[in-house]
């Protein structure tokens, strides 16, 4: 990821649907990868103990960057997230970042969009 970049690990649940959750989450991750300033790829997430017969799949987390110098680009992100979502009811999303977790869903109304956006625009914790 980009150096100085405020990073996010993404989720997609899809309650417990390993292929569904690997379609959603490439989708998720190729809508993302348009958007400027923020670089997305895979978490290198350890084998999960769900599989198929080829073999255990890994854990589809995205590992999302955020320009630091880009504060607006926190309100993209946001608005990709949830307009992505919003495109079935049925999506989730989880987006963490350090120990802090929020779940963005299908139907998220006028509250959960301002608390997704104050959640990713927060300063990062002094390390």
């Amino acid at each position: 990821m980009a150096n100085g970049a405020r990073t996010f690990q993404v989720r997609v649940l899809a309650g417990g649907d390993p292929l569904r959750e690997e379609r959603l989450t490439r989708s998720l991750r190729d809508e993302l990868a348009e958007l400027e300033g923020v670089s997305v790829g895979f978490s290198s997430g350890a084998a999960s103990s769900r599989g198929s017969k080829a073999g255990p799949l890994t854990d589809l987390v995205l590992a999302v960057a955020v320009l630091a110098s880009s504060k607006p680009l926190a309100g993209v992100l946001t608005t990709a997230i949830t307009e992505w979502c919003a495109r079935e009811r049925h999506r989730k999303v989880r987006v963490t970042r350090g120990d802090a977790e929020l779940e963005i869903t299908g139907s998220p109304d006028a509250d959960q969009r301002q608390l997704v956006r104050e959640f990713l625009e927060e300063p990062e914790p002094d390390a």
